[in-house]
């Protein structure tokens, strides 16, 4: 507002400049200059001389709005005058600018530049200008508070910041970092902040945060509050043995600090206690030392820090002193009551508390159990059933705890003594009216004092005004309410104390409260049962009161309901309760002289309402495995029926769509029925259908969507010549080839074991040969042929090396792989059916014709259709025909002949008999007999048969004709 109301003044002086000079010019526009504070900062101003071109001295003024006078002048080659505020800051630059150095945030405003020309008129408006310096600065506080600030507890105190910059800045404030607005504690208005009701809480660092765009300012003050001590580490309970050092703690802070501690044993000053002052220390910073403690020294500890300021706040401990058991105030004579239980007492001290007493009897330890009727009690105290004269002597005993004893108590004799005994007994009962004077007599007499007499009342003690005579006896001067009830009369001695009760009825007066008061609630009702107290001596009658529990927030009259109990029976049912609410109940008793006190008051929650099993909601599933499949009439839909449903399902809705919409398809499907045709579909088409079950108002959601393409129509027109459609012409045509393939797989496989049928004769045809040899021992290899493309080779076992291969875990006991052998060898020799025997394998092209014999001999061998024992190759006669006779023994054939007419069959080959087709295997009876000369087939075979001795064969080779060792003989061939 200010700088446009000197543009408006200076458009003023402008616009009579120009009617005065005419053309003569006009005088410049304001200009605006911004700058940061600290900088430098020139404000414009140009010289206008005079049209005739003469250079005439001027004056340069300058000045800033609202100060009537120039801050600046400069007249030519003179020293400028300066206003102190500019004073080393402010200089002429050019002819009449002017620049100001160290710019301030108080510079801000419009200057005006006067330029005045001597030695002839002249506007002198025309010459200068109107210049608006803008400052921009940082927040810079102009106020603060004190960097400490006092307060009293309970008081206020109001703090306040002002700071200035360009742009303005924005004040607020902050404890402990977080940002404080207006609250019912806190003020904060224009930068002051205001605190009330101060409280030890509120002290602690307040800062002043001023910011705007070109920075931010901080100021922080901290508050003192000034009070009462506070205490931060109170005292805490110790435990300490005896003699030890007993220390507590106790440390406050407050402001100011100038702070005295006092400590107090229970309600003493520590220094005024005699025993304790000698040996107690308090420190400058609380803490409390006792020295030396004693047992006597255990109690309560009170710190209480003071300033002056205030009511002092206190803490207390206590001490607990540990030591070990010990004797205190031991009687030297201990009385006991002749022939009635007597109890002997040790006195003992100690903490931990005792863990057992020791007892001596006329010096000797007490063997208690010897005495019988006596016992030990857990104080360590001797009980005694009976006290006789066997009783009496003079005792000791010596406590223990866990710390040990102190010692032996001081010797106490038993002395036996009559128990006290009643002169006068007050009588069983007493009545009495109401505010009547009553006497109850009690004497009583006893050795070797007169025993004391008291008077108490059993339950609860009575307040009203009674003495007691010198007699013994209780007066009452005036009867009241609360003297009824039971009384006893105690007669106590050294020896001990005997009893005698009385009942007193006050009568007259209202009734006593009922007792025994049992509420029990059901949802609706309450079962309220109560016992009568006394009735004051007149008939009473009796009310049930009772009422909702009401909360304490709960505002209103707390009313409660009442109803008679008929009759003189002291139960009542209460109904109409709410359920889930808590009620209070009270009895209350009336007799004619008016109502008595209510009974205790019983509060009791009513049940709720029981939970009632809803019935299940009844849920309809859909229909279940929805398909779809052409057939000649159309599309056959087929489904299941939905599970878990207990009611009838009353129809079934199919619906189909062809685009977007479901459409209805059928909506009247019985329930029975579940499938049905679709026909008349669109042909080129793709079909979706969903179904649907309905039971009574219940629709199902749709079961599984299938589709199915309408391609071909429903049903098919597409028919053979023949008058069949093309798939069944398919199916015979598939069916014809089938059979054809049959029939000639049939003519193959006939071929097939008509073929291995003739090879299966031919080998029966060609006995196989057995290349077991039944001699025991042989001296020297018999000499042999060797076969065409077959080096013979000899090799003799090195049977010292020798080890037997290891058991094949397939194989029964004492049998040997002939695998396992095998392998036993070296791999570049060959056996050859023999131990001892080794054949270098060479190439010969003619091996296979060569050998065509031998290669049925080995087919033979390996075949798995006999097998002979070592016992039957050994046998040299032949094998007989034998069946089972009636007895069940095995006899020959009586059909078979002799059997010397029978050909004979070759030793260790019990199926081959002698021919002549086979000369070479007769052997002679004799083992040493020499082989005849073989023919030249048989001759070329000999080098593969290798003699073993019967005692190698038991372990080396295995039966010629047992299956389980007969694998083909690899590298023979």
């Amino acid at each position: 507002m200010i700088w446009y109301v000197a543009t408006l003044i200076a458009s003023v002086f402008s616009t009579r400049g120009t009617a005065a000079q005419g053309a003569h010019g006009v005088r410049e526009e304001p200009q605006f200059v911004t700058a940061r504070a600290g900088e430098s900062v020139v404000l414009g101003c140009d010289v206008s001389h005079p049209l005739n071109g003469q250079q005439t001295p001027y004056v340069v003024e300058w000045f800033k709005f609202g100060v009537p006078i120039p801050f600046f002048i400069n007249f030519r080659f003179y020293p400028p005058h300066v206003d102190p505020e500019y004073a080393g800051r402010a200089s002429l630059h050019g002819k009449a600018s002017l620049q100001i150095e160290q710019v301030r945030s108080e510079d801000q405003g419009w200057y005006e530049c006067r330029v005045l020309m001597l030695e002839q008129q002249y506007d002198t408006f025309h010459n200068g200008s109107w210049v608006h310096l803008t400052v921009n600065a940082p927040p810079t506080f102009s106020d603060t508070p004190p960097q400490y600030v006092e307060a009293r507890e309970g008081g206020s105190i109001t703090l306040t910041c002002t700071a200035f910059g360009n742009p303005k800045p924005v004040v607020t404030w902050l404890r402990e970092g977080d940002q404080l607005t207006s609250t019912r504690k806190y003020t904060v208005s224009d930068g002051s902040l205001t605190v009330q009701a101060i409280t030890r809480e509120d002290r602690g660092a307040y800062s002043c945060r001023a910011h705007s765009d070109q920075g931010e300012a901080l100021h922080t003050t901290r508050l003192l509050v000034q009070g009462p001590p506070y205490i931060v580490t109170p005292p805490e309970n110790i435990t300490v043995n005896i003699s030890q050092n007993a220390q507590f703690t106790c440390q406050a802070e407050a402001y100011p600090g100038n702070l005295t501690y006092t400590w107090y044993w229970e309600e003493d000053n520590v220094y005024f206690k005699n025993d304790l002052k000698l040996r107690v220390r308090i420190f400058i910073d609380g803490t409390l030392i006792i020295y030396r403690v004693k047992p006597e020294d255990a109690g309560k500890y009170t710190c209480s820090p003071s300033n002056s300021l205030g009511i002092s706040p206190s803490a207390s401990a206590y001490l607990t002193v540990q030591y070990p058991a010990r004797v205190v105030n031991m009687p030297p004579v201990i009385y006991v009551p002749r022939k009635l239980p007597g109890i002997i007492r040790c006195p003992v001290d100690a903490n931990p508390p005792v863990t057992s007493v020791r007892w001596e009897k006329d010096g000797y330890p007490l063997r208690i159990e010897k005495y019988p009727g006596w016992s030990q009690m857990t104080d360590g105290s001797i009980r005694v059933a009976e006290v006789t004269e066997d009783s009496l002597g003079t005792y000791t005993c010596v406590p223990y705890n866990v710390l040990g004893t102190m010692g032996q108590s001081p010797p106490a004799t038993l002395v036996l003594k009559d128990p006290p005994y009643f002169n006068v007994r007050p009588g069983g009962e007493y009545r009495q009216e109401a505010g009547r004077e009553l006497v109850i007599p009690c004497a009583a007499s006893g050795d070797p004092e007169i025993p004391t007499i008291q008077w108490r009342k059993v339950g609860k003690p009575s307040r009203s005004k009674h003495n007691l005579l010198p007699s013994g006896s209780l007066q009452f001067v005036s009867l009241s309410k609360e003297d009824h009830g039971e009384w006893e009369c105690v007669a106590t001695n050294v020896v001990t104390s005997i009893t005698a009760s009385t009942r007193l009825f006050v009568i007259g007066t209202s009734p006593h409260a009922p007792t025994n008061v049992h509420v029990s609630a059901s949802t609706s009702s309450a079962n309220v049962s109560w016992e009568s107290g006394y009735d004051g001596g007149f008939e009473q009658t009796f009310s049930v009161w009772y009422g909702p529990v009401k909360v304490k927030n709960d505002v209103g009259t707390h009313d409660w309901l009442s109803i008679p109990v008929p009759g003189s029976q002291m139960w009542l049912v209460v109904q109409g309760l709410e359920p889930k609410t808590a009620y209070q109940f009270s009895v209350l008793a009336q007799n004619k002289l008016g109502t008595g006190p209510f009974s205790e008051v019983v509060t009791v929650t009513t049940g709720g309402y029981p939970i009632s099993t809803p019935e299940p909601l009844v849920l309809l599933t859909p229909p279940r495995c929805l398909t779809a499949n052409r057939t000649q009439q159309g599309v056959l839909l087929t489904w299941l029926p939905p599970a878990n449903h207990t009611s009838p399902i009353d129809r079934y809705v199919i619906e189909f769509r062809l685009g977007e919409k479901w459409e209805v398809l059928d909506d009247l499907i019985p329930a029975t029925e579940t499938e049905i045709i679709a026909r008349d579909l669109i042909q080129d088409s793709w079909y979706e259908f969903r179904a649907l079950a309905i039971m009574d108002d219940l629709v199902s959601e749709s079961s599984n969507v299938v589709g199915v393409s309408s391609t071909d129509p429903f049903p098919p027109t597409e028919i053979s010549d023949e008058g069949l459609a093309k798939p069944v012409v398919a199916g015979i045509v598939a069916t014809i080839c089938f059979l054809a393939a049959a029939i000639l797989f049939s003519t193959l496989a006939a071929c097939f074991v008509n073929k291995q049928h003739r090879r299966k004769l031919k080998r029966k045809r060609d006995p196989p040969l057995s290349i077991t040899h039944t001699r025991k021992s042989i001296e020297s290899p018999p000499p042999l042929t060797p076969l065409p493309g077959i080096e013979p080779y000899w090799e003799e076992p090195d049977r010292s090396s020798y080890r037997p291969p290891s058991t094949s875990p397939q194989l029964s006991s004492g049998k040997i792989s002939p695998e396992s052998i095998a392998s036993s060898r070296p791999p570049s020799l060959a056996s050859v059916g023999g131990h001892g025997l080794y054949v270098k394998k060479l190439p010969s092209p003619r091996k296979e014709k060569e050998l065509s014999l031998y290669k049925k001999t080995k087919r033979a061998i390996t075949s798995k259709k006999y097998s002979v024992s070592k016992h039957e190759a050994e046998v040299t006669t032949p094998i007989e025909l034998i069946s089972r006779g009636p007895d069940g023994r095995f006899v020959m054939d009586p059909n078979d002949i002799d059997s010397s007419l029978k050909p004979r069959r070759i030793e260790g080959f019990p199926f081959v008999e002698e021919s002549d087709l086979y000369p070479e295997f007769r052997q002679s009876d004799e083992e040493n007999d020499d082989p005849g000369p073989l023919p030249p087939v048989m001759a070329t075979l000999r080098p593969q048969i290798s003699p073993v001795s019967s005692s190698q064969e038991s372990y080396m080779q295995p039966p010629a004709y047992s299956p389980r060792f007969q694998r083909p003989m690899e590298g023979s061939i």
